[in-house]
C-alpha cells in the first residue's frame, strides 16, 4: 500500500537503490526543466498514514499543536507502540496478586525472568517455566528468585515456596514423611500445607540412565549411595626349602593388615556450589 516514486513517477524520481528502495525525489535540473519529482496529495498522504497509524494504533488523538523535538505527539506515539509490543515488567509482589492470564511477564525483582500463566491440579497463577531448575554459582546465599534446597520445611502459604510445591506435586515427586531422606530429589508432606524440602547438600548430581549394578532405569531425582567400584587385591602365600641340609617346606597364611590411608569419603575433585533452585 506504500507508494514506489519510480513507479509513479516514471522519469520523474531517483531509482530504486539500496539507501531509497522505493525510489527517491529529485529535484529538476534547471529553473525551466519539468524532470524534478511532484509533490502532490498521494505522496504526502502515503506519508502521513505513517504517522497517522502511530497516533490510532497508540490511542491517542491529535492536540492540534504542532510538534517539536522535545514535545512530539508522534513521537511518543511510537515510543508508546514499541512499548506495548514489549513484555511488561512487573515486581513479584504484583504478579503474585494476578488472578487471570495477562500474556507473559517479566519480573523484575526476580532476576527478570519471564514468567508465564500456569494453571494446574495443585497451582493457579504467574510461575517461572523453569521452576526447580537446580542453578550452578558460587553466591555466599540464594538469590531472591532461587529456593535453598537444604532441609527445612516449605509452606504453602508462603508465595515463592508453594510454587515449588506445587510443581513436586505435579511431577510426582513426594513421598510419606517417614520416607524422606536426604540426597532426594522429594519432597514430604507433613500436615497443614507444610512439606519438608529436598536436602541435595554433599551429593553430586548425575544425569539420570541406567544403573550400572542392577541395569533398571534410574528416574530423575532419585538418590544413590556411594560405594567402590568392584575390584580384587593380588595377595601371596610363603612356600619353598628351609634349612642346611634335609628338606622341608612351612606353609600358612601371610596376614597383615595395611595402614590407613584417605579420607571420610571416596571422591573426585570437585568445586562447591550453592544448592539451590530457582522458583
Amino acid at each position: 500500500m506504500a507508494i514506489n516514486l519510480d513507479d509513479r513517477y516514471p522519469g520523474r524520481a531517483g531509482g530504486k537503490t539500496l539507501d531509497y528502495p522505493q525510489g527517491s525525489f529529485k529535484n529538476r535540473t534547471s529553473p525551466n526543466a519539468q524532470d524534478g519529482t511532484f509533490l502532490e496529495q498521494d505522496w504526502a498522504n502515503d506519508q502521513l498514514a505513517f504517522f497517522q497509524a502511530l497516533m490510532s494504533d497508540a490511542g491517542m488523538a491529535a492536540n492540534n499543536v504542532v510538534d517539536t523535538a522535545r514535545a512530539s505527539q508522534y513521537f511518543d506515539a511510537l515510543v508508546q507502540t514499541i512499548r506495548s509490543q514489549a513484555i511488561p515488567g512487573m515486581t513479584f509482589a504484583e504478579v503474585d496478586a494476578l488472578v487471570d492470564d495477562q500474556g507473559p511477564i517479566i519480573v523484575t525483582d526476580m532476576g527478570c525472568m519471564p514468567w508465564v500463566w500456569t494453571e494446574t491440579a495443585y497451582f493457579e497463577g504467574y510461575r517461572n517455566p523453569l521452576c526447580a531448575t537446580i542453578p550452578q554459582h558460587f553466591a555466599a546465599t540464594a538469590r531472591a528468585w532461587e529456593m535453598p534446597v537444604t532441609g527445612g520445611v516449605w509452606s504453602e502459604s508462603d508465595p515463592k515456596q508453594r510454587r515449588l510445591i506445587a510443581w513436586f506435586r505435579e511431577q510426582g515427586l513426594t513421598v510419606a514423611s517417614e520416607s524422606w531422606a536426604k540426597g532426594w530429589g522429594r519432597i514430604a508432606d507433613l500436615g497443614g500445607g507444610d512439606w519438608k524440602a529436598p536436602d541435595l547438600q554433599d551429593v553430586f548430581l548425575r544425569m539420570a540412565g541406567t544403573d550400572a549394578d542392577t541395569a533398571n532405569a534410574r528416574s530423575a531425582g532419585t538418590f544413590q549411595t556411594d560405594q567402590f567400584r568392584a575390584h580384587a587385591h593380588a595377595g601371596f602365600t610363603p612356600y619353598g626349602n628351609v634349612g642346611a641340609s634335609g628338606t622341608g617346606r612351612v606353609t600358612g597364611n601371610n596376614d597383615t593388615t595395611t595402614g590407613s590411608a584417605g579420607g571420610a569419603e571416596t571422591r573426585p575433585e570437585n568445586t562447591a556450589v550453592r544448592p539451590v533452585m530457582l522458583i
